[in-house]
C-alpha cells in the first residue's frame, strides 16, 4: 500500500507520543508498504502566538487550561497543509496515530485508518491535573474534533476495549468501524529471548520505575515500596528511577535516580539494556493512563508489571501473566507484599518471567499490529472477509 501518514508533529522524533508515532510508521514500512510523511508542520508565527495568546487569556481570566492541540483554528490550517501535500500523489489510504484536530477540517475523499488509544471524552473526564482544569470552551473543541473525525474515518483502531466502547457508547460509531489491536514495544532491537533469566543472577530485588512524570505515574507510591520492602519486609531492595527526578525531599540511598538516557548514544543506550535486562519488576503505580506503552517495552525483556487497573492497562497487563494491575486505592503496603511473595516464590517468579515474554511474542509487539492494520485495511476499505473479529 501507499500510505498517508498524517502527524502534526515530527513522526520520526521518538519523544512524539512517547515515540508510538514513530514505532507504528516503521512497523508499516517493515511490513512492506510504502509510507510518506505529510508532517511536521511548522506553525507560522501568527497562529503561535494566537494560540499561546488564547491561553493565557484563559489562565488568567477564568484560571482554566485552554490545550492548544485541540484548537480549531489549528485544526483549519492544518487541513489547509494536508490538503495540498495529499494531491501530490495517489494514495492507497490515511493512516492518522492520535490525529484528531489533523482531521477535524481534512476534505479528503482517501479512506482514513484513525490510531488512538482513548477517546476525549475519557481523557476529558480524567480526574486528573491539566483534565480537570481544562477550559470549558477546550472541551467544546475536543468533543467537535473528535467526532469529525471518527465519522470521517473508514476504521479507528484502539489497543483496548476501554477505549473502543467508549467510540461506540459516547459518539455513537458504528460497531464496524472499531477495531482492537494492542500497541507494540517501543524498542528498536527485541532483545533475544535467551537473555530474560539473566535478572536472576541479580540477588538483589531491583525495581525499576520507568517514566518522564514523576507524579502522574505514582512515583510516590513507588517510593513506598521500597521503604516498605526494607522495612517491613526485610529485603534490601533497590529502586531504580529512569527518565524523570523525583522532588527534592525524597531520597533514599537504595533509590539510584537517571534523569535521561538518551538512546542514539551507544553507552547510554547500553545502560538502557543493562537496566531492562538485570531488574525484576517494573514497577508503575500509575495514577493516569490510557494503555501502558512501557509494560510491552518490560515484558520484551521478561521483566513482568505491577502497575494500577486504571484506563486500559488491564488489557494491557495480564494479572499472574505479564504482572498484576492492583487497584487504583491501593498504597505502598500491597504493592510491596505483592512484591515480595512474588519474588520470594522462585519457581512462581521464573514461571512470570516467562510468560511475560511469551505476551509480548504473541500479542504485544509490532509485528502483530501491522498484520492487524492489514487486516482491517482489507475489511474497512476493501470490503474483504477478514480473517479475524475486530471486537469481541
Amino acid at each position: 500500500m501507499k500510505i498517508a501518514y498524517l502527524a502534526l508533529n515530527d513522526p520520526l522524533d521518538k519523544k512524539s507520543w512517547s515515540g508510538t508515532t514513530y514505532y507504528i510508521a516503521k512497523a508499516l514500512q517493515k511490513a512492506g508498504n510504502e509510507v510518506e510523511f505529510l508532517g511536521p508542520l511548522k506553525l507560522p508565527r501568527w497562529l503561535d502566538k494566537l494560540l499561546r495568546a488564547m491561553a493565557k487569556f484563559n489562565r488568567i481570566v477564568f484560571r482554566k487550561e485552554y490545550i492548544t492541540k485541540y484548537s480549531l483554528v489549528l485544526s483549519w490550517y492544518s487541513s489547509k497543509h494536508f490538503a495540498r501535500r495529499l494531491k501530490r500523489k495517489k494514495f492507497d489510504c490515511i493512516c492518522a496515530p492520535a490525529a484528531s484536530a489533523e482531521l477535524g477540517f481534512l476534505k479528503t475523499d482517501l479512506p482514513v485508518i484513525y490510531i488512538t488509544d482513548t477517546t476525549f471524552e475519557l481523557v476529558s473526564n480524567y480526574e486528573y491535573r491539566e483534565f480537570d482544569k481544562m477550559s470549558w470552551f477546550s472541551k467544546i473543541e475536543g468533543h467537535l474534533l473528535e467526532r469529525h473525525a471518527l465519522k470521517k474515518s473508514s476504521a479507528v483502531m484502539y489497543p483496548s476495549e476501554w477505549a473502543a466502547e467508549s467510540a461506540i457508547k459516547d459518539y455513537q460509531i458504528p460497531i464496524d468501524k472499531v477495531c482492537i489491536a494492542p500497541f507494540g514495544a517501543n524498542i528498536d532491537l527485541v532483545p533475544d529471548a535467551s537473555i530474560i533469566y539473566e535478572k536472576l543472577r541479580n540477588k538483589q530485588l531491583t525495581l525499576l520505575f520507568l517514566a518522564v512524570d514523576w507524579e502522574r505515574k505514582g512515583g510516590n507510591i513507588a517510593f513506598e515500596v521500597l521503604k516498605y520492602l526494607i522495612q517491613t519486609h526485610g529485603i534490601q531492595a533497590k529502586l531504580i528511577v529512569c527518565g524523570c527526578e523525583p522532588p527534592r525531599n525524597i531520597a533514599h540511598p537504595n533509590m539510584e535516580v537517571i534523569p535521561f538516557l538518551d538512546k542514539n548514544i551507544k553507552e547510554e543506550y547500553e545502560k538502557f539494556i543493562e537496566i531492562m535486562t538485570t531488574s525484576h519488576f517494573l514497577l508503575v503505580p500509575t495514577r493516569a493512563d490510557c494503555s501502558l506503552l512501557v509494560g510491552c517495552e518490560a515484558n520484551a525483556y521478561g521483566m513482568p508489571a505491577i502497575t494500577t487497573d486504571t484506563g486500559g492497562v488491564s488489557e494491557i497487563i495480564k494479572d499472574g501473566i505479564n504482572g498484576y494491575c492492583l487497584p487504583y486505592s491501593a498504597g505502598g503496603n500491597i504493592y510491596a507484599a505483592l512484591i515480595a511473595e512474588l519474588f520470594l516464590n522462585e519457581e512462581r517468579y521464573k514461571q512470570l518471567i516467562y510468560s511475560s515474554r511469551e505476551r509480548f511474542e504473541e500479542y504485544l509487539n509490532w509485528n502483530k499490529w501491522s498484520d492487524s492494520f492489514r487486516e482491517i485495511y482489507k475489511k474497512n476499505v476493501l470490503k474483504l472477509p477478514s480473517v479475524k473479529p475486530v471486537l469481541n
